[in-house]
């Protein structure tokens, strides 16, 4: 009995304690929820897919390289680290190539673990001519002789022949990882519309050149250092509305291309900071298109331009005049062979002596932005002072495109990105790849050779051997007119921090922190 009731009276003290703490809890307001952290970014420049077998540059789709990852990270010295891939072995006839993947990484929206079936399911994919990926040369994919899977987290490429340059393909913005359970349920299209990766960030909502977001990925494999939650990209073309939105507080960061904004904003006491770029500043010709396809009025052309004149108004210094058509922090890169006598005078004659002794007509198009329009103004102005009748299209981006793509752009104005090893910005030029890629319509037996040759090189020195005389003889052809370097800077509002520059000039937020 007694035990009976000692059982009864701690369950009466029980339960009186359990209501108390009931009615207390009631009494005290639920502690606030942490308010989400959002970092607001601009972009000028998408395009509309995200698949990166198929995108052009690293800048199409803003919020990609925060979603997506590499087995490789490029470092900011051009160096390549581990990512995906936590090392990795060559073997000494440089034809096997054995790569460690991480364990227990994961894809986002429980699309389940990273693993090398999607490493292979993604070199295979960049060779499939159903799909049309515009980076299966970049990544040299033809070259694979076979992919071995021996379990799920070792990767062995086989390799037809040497390729000098394989980890930095593979680092590269078209060497992307993308999940194969993803794609064997939604297919290609799914990739557009849903892009899946195992980056810092996973795709929320939106719709590129509109306005994208991600999230923070928790399940993320590397360290977050920041406090970000969420990134709002917002496509914004008009470079006046841009800086109005950071002005009011609405960006929490942009790029600027503008010097004397530049200037501005360090006035009033932002931190600005340098992104150095494997971009230049080139006039360019298409040799297909009248009158282009004359050398003398080309020879005219190209002595009509001032680059000192650019280097010193429209760059304050800032920049420098280059050598060849690779930028010069690029591997491959010729630095001293380009140069150019400016003559108006001289111009004037060869335009007379190929039959405009009255002056050349000639069509000009520019994108209408803060990048395209003050160059494409100052190259006009030349222009018409050595002769040249000048019809200059400054249109929107996507027009401007549109036009160099499709072989119809007699003459432009445009800047080009290029990676490490300059691989990407060589093939383009070469003659397969007109209309299209090849915006200058080059066709030229004496470069493709070269160019085809270096690729297939099997040392270093033997691809630089043939890269360089490809570069001369492309100069020589008086095509491509590299004006001069080409860098961002990047002003962030006072609350940013931990802002960090890459390799590949992304932007990734894992580190930076928003007060």
């Amino acid at each position: 009995m007694k035990a009976k009731r000692y059982i009864a009276i701690t369950l009466a003290v029980f339960m009186t304690v359990a209501i108390l703490s009931s009615c207390k809890k009631d009494a005290e307001p639920a502690a606030p929820e942490k308010a989400e952290v959002v970092y607001y970014m601009v972009c000028e420049y998408e395009n509309t897919l995200w698949d990166p077998a198929l995108t052009m540059s690293i800048s199409d789709a803003s919020l990609a390289p925060m979603i997506y990852e590499n087995l490789f990270e490029l470092k900011l010295d051009g160096s390549i680290g581990p990512q995906l891939a936590e090392r990795w072995e060559v073997s000494p006839d440089g034809l096997k190539y054995t790569f460690h993947l991480r364990h227990g990484v994961q894809w986002h929206k429980g699309y389940g673990e990273f693993t090398s079936a999607d490493v292979k399911f993604t070199l295979e994919r960049q060779s499939d001519p159903a799909l049309g990926s515009v980076h299966a040369d970049d990544l040299q994919v033809d070259n694979i002789a076979s992919i071995e899977c021996p379990d799920d987290y070792t990767v062995i490429l086989n390799l037809k022949q040497v390729d000098v340059d394989l980890l930095n393909r593979l680092a590269e913005y078209y060497g992307v990882l993308v999940c194969k359970a993803h794609y064997d349920k939604n297919g290609h299209e799914g990739i557009n519309t849903d892009p899946i990766g195992t980056g810092s960030f996973a795709f929320d909502s939106g719709t590129l050149m509109m306005r994208t977001e991600a999230v923070r990925n928790h399940e993320w494999w590397g360290s977050f250092t920041g406090n970000i939650d969420r990134v709002v990209s917002t496509y914004i073309t008009d470079t006046n509305t841009m800086y109005a939105a950071f002005d009011g507080g609405e960006l929490d960061g942009i790029t600027l291309y503008d010097i004397d904004k530049m200037l501005e904003y360090e006035s009033k006491g932002y931190e600005i900071g340098t992104v150095p770029m494997r971009q230049l500043l080139y006039i360019s010709l298409n040799m297909q298109l009248e009158p282009f396809d004359d050398p003398m009025v080309r020879q005219a052309f190209f002595h009509a331009i001032d680059v000192d004149y650019y280097l010193q108004y429209l760059f304050q210094g800032t920049e420098n005049a280059v050598g060849s058509y690779l930028p010069p922090n690029s591997k491959y890169a010729v630095r001293d062979y380009f140069s150019n006598e400016y003559n108006p005078d001289k111009a004037k004659q060869l335009l007379s002596d190929a039959g405009y002794p009255n002056g050349c007509p000639i069509t000009m198009w520019s994108a209408n932005d803060s990048l395209g329009q003050p160059p494409a103004i100052i190259a006009q102005d030349m222009l018409e002072r050595a002769g040249f009748v000048l019809e200059h299209n400054n249109v929107d981006f996507g027009v401007f495109i549109g036009q160099v793509r499709g072989g119809t752009a007699p003459a432009f104005v445009y800047y080009n990105t290029t990676s490490v090893i300059g691989d990407d910005t060589i093939i383009r030029f070469t003659g397969e790849y007109y209309p299209g890629n090849n915006w200058s319509g080059i066709q030229d037996d004496e470069y493709d050779r070269h160019v085809a040759a270096g690729i297939a090189a099997s040392t270093e020195q033997e691809k630089f051997e043939h890269f360089h005389a490809a570069q001369r003889r492309l100069m020589d052809l008086q095509v491509l007119f590299p004006v001069a370097t080409f860098s961002a800077g990047r002003v962030s509002q006072s609350n940013i921090s931990g802002y960090v520059i890459y390799g590949d000039d992304a932007t990734r937020l894992h580190t930076v922190t928003k007060s």
